[in-house]
């Protein structure tokens, strides 16, 4: 209900005497004579009066003072009724409401205030039903929508629709999961988050108003929501958002619960894996939302001792997000399989959180219990806030490490792409005698009983198995303490029969 309205209302007679400058909605209407009604005024009400007041006024300034006392609280319409105490509207009034651009409006003698009054109320209530049965409405097709296929996502295109904002949720990490918003403002949010306290906050900014609230306890929040738009929200908008607040943290509580369930599925899972029943696994994860990495993947191996709780939710977020990735507790470690396009969203979460882990690359399934080993070493290995490759491990170390007890797994685990191949002994075999022969072609080929062409194919092809280059001085060196810890007798075997 605002100016326009009432004097619209042909019923009432009501006369505008100068533009009506607003259309701001009338919170209610107030009769008053008195010299200053101010202190019984508020913001959008306005004034009714008889000008009785005004036989003390000797001059335009007291009619100027008069309508600023009103501007000041800010009425947003006086109406002066007629021929009760004078005839016609003061044209000093007149003047200073018009100076002032406070609407000024007439109500005619045969108007009753108590008339205006009430259909005003009678307006405002109107507006407040219909707004509690937009609200009501509203509420029903979110409701609807939350429980349709669409689920959460359709329940926020819903909500953004209805009240005309842009409206995001935010993870625990304030990263958006669904919607979207504008001007930065989820940053707002992801400062509520870090707080890690349930929290609220609302301004404005480029993107016009904001709100941001956590979701979830104190201690355990799930997430955030955040909306913009360019006016404020009014007070049925709010309960929408509040009973989208609710259905979002019942969702977010669920996606939690199921995300924990999953853990221990997972290792049942991966003993699957391990075992090479890849697409029963695929399988089994069809009614999740957690995907296997593609083919070539990366293992990622660190402590679970020490392990932040939040790292780890973080983590696995990001598998039920739709990133390929499956993570799992085995022994006294976190596992992360993960496609080797995302590693590097892995390696940088646990960087961030100055953790340290071992990693190792498979290009098959068929490689997943080496990797594992590999990676496993490699965490030992690996200094805090560190994240240490298999590869840089054993090409980097591998002689220092010749004293130590997990010599043997790291020479293993280094050699187990070339003990897979059918060839494989033999080839290690021979460059065992090779080795024995200082890299010379043709005492190791007259040893070996083959034509010194033939060895050198052989060592090419043992060298694309085991990822050394053979023909440096390092890559030989490496082979040969390989062959040393992995307990083969080819050299002293030679020695002994020579």
């Amino acid at each position: 209900m605002n100016v326009s309205r009432l004097v619209g209302h042909a019923p009432l007679g009501i006369t505008p005497l100068t533009e009506l400058y607003t259309d701001t909605p009338i919170g209610w209407v107030h009769s008053s004579d008195l010299d200053d009604p101010s202190p019984f005024l508020e913001a959008g009400q306005m004034l009714l009066t008889t000008g009785r007041q005004f036989g003390s006024f000797t001059s335009a300034e007291d009619y100027e003072r008069y309508v600023g006392r009103l501007q000041n609280v800010g009425v947003v319409a006086l109406g002066f009724g007629t021929e009760v105490v004078r005839s016609g509207t003061p044209a000093e009034l007149h003047r200073a409401c018009t100076d002032a651009h406070l609407t000024l409006v007439q109500v005619p003698y045969a108007t009753p205030f108590i008339a205006v009054s009430k259909f005003v109320a009678d307006g405002i209530a109107a507006a407040a039903r219909e707004q509690l049965e937009w609200a009501l409405s509203t509420q029903d097709s979110i409701s609807k929508a939350v429980l349709g296929s669409g689920g959460l996502v359709a329940a926020v295109r819903a909500s953004a629709l209805a009240i005309g904002c842009d409206l995001a949720i935010l993870d625990p990490d304030g990263r958006i999961v669904h919607g979207s918003v504008s001007g930065g403002v989820d940053a707002h949010a992801l400062r509520l988050l870090t707080r890690g306290v349930r929290a609220r906050d609302r301004g404005e900014g480029p993107a016009g108003f904001w709100a941001a609230h956590t979701l979830g306890a104190s201690g355990r929040l799930l997430g955030a929501l955040v909306v913009t738009r360019p006016a404020p929200l009014s007070e049925p908008e709010c309960s929408v958002l509040t009973m989208l607040s609710a259905l979002t943290e019942l969702s977010l509580e669920h996606a939690a619960d199921e995300r924990l369930g999953f853990r221990s599925v997972a290792q049942r899972l991966f003993e699957l894996l391990v075992d090479g029943r890849t697409e029963v696994v695929r399988g089994a994860l069809a009614p999740h939302r957690v995907r296997l990495p593609e083919e070539p993947f990366d293992v990622v191996v660190l402590p679970l001792r020490g392990l932040p709780p939040q790292v780890r939710d973080s983590i696995e977020r990001l598998a039920v997000r739709g990133e390929r990735l499956f993570t799992l507790e085995y022994r006294s470690d976190l596992v992360v399989l993960v496609d080797r396009r995302h590693t590097e969203m892995v390696t940088t979460r646990l960087r961030q959180a100055r953790l340290g882990a071992g990693l190792a690359g498979a290009e098959r399934w068929t490689q997943l219990s080496d990797a594992l080993g590999q990676a496993a070493v490699a965490s030992a290995e690996a200094s805090p806030e560190s994240i240490l490759t298999f590869t840089e491990l054993t090409s980097k170390s591998i002689l220092g490490l010749l004293a130590e007890s997990r010599v043997s797994e790291i020479a293993r685990l280094s050699l187990a792409s070339t003990l897979r191949s059918p060839e494989g002994d033999d080839l290690l075999r021979e460059a065992a005698v090779w080795l024995h022969h200082n890299g010379a072609w043709e005492p190791a080929a007259r040893a070996l009983t083959l034509h010194r062409h033939t060895l050198k194919q052989h060592m090419a092809a043992l060298s694309e198995l085991s990822g050394l280059d053979l023909e440096t001085f390092h890559g030989r060196a490496v082979l040969w303490a390989l062959l040393g810890s992995t307990g083969n007798t080819a050299l002293t075997d030679k020695k002994e029969t020579e």
